[in-house]
């Protein structure tokens, strides 16, 4: 099990990745907006570039998230009270995680096979015409 600390930096990376990708479309935006060419900076990967609205964005985000962490320590109190808290939950064992979704892959074909039945019967009577008579 991992340390509540190596799961409240997760998350702060979860959350600074999802606000940076937040803030490059909206830097985009406004960029379109103004009519203000995005500038390509270099390749960050091999199918990415990265431009002047994606660094500003990640820019924009690690603010605030900066903000979040250092500044707001209520909000930080209840990352850490979270992360407790699931600490507490009795998890289930890969067994039984197994076992259950077997159940319900199983379950679920049975009443698909059931419906569709049940579809292809009332098909079947209503293109006989059975219902009007």
């Amino acid at each position: 099990m991992r340390s509540n600390r190596t799961w409240v930096f997760l998350f702060y990376l979860f959350a600074t990745f999802l606000i940076s990708t937040v803030c490059t479309l909206a830097v985009r935006e406004v960029f379109s907006l103004f009519n203000v060419t995005d500038v390509i900076l270099g390749n960050l990967f091999l199918y990415k570039k990265l431009t002047l609205a994606c660094l500003m964005g990640v820019s924009l985000s690690i603010a605030v998230l900066g903000y979040v962490i250092f500044l707001n320590q209520a909000l930080n109190n209840f990352v850490w009270q979270c992360i407790e808290q699931l600490s507490k939950v009795a998890w289930s064992s890969v067994h039984e995680i197994k076992k259950s979704t077997t159940i319900v892959v199983v379950i679920c074909v049975i009443a698909s096979i059931i419906l569709g039945f049940f579809d292809f019967v009332f098909g079947w009577l209503s293109s006989k015409n059975f219902f009007l008579g």
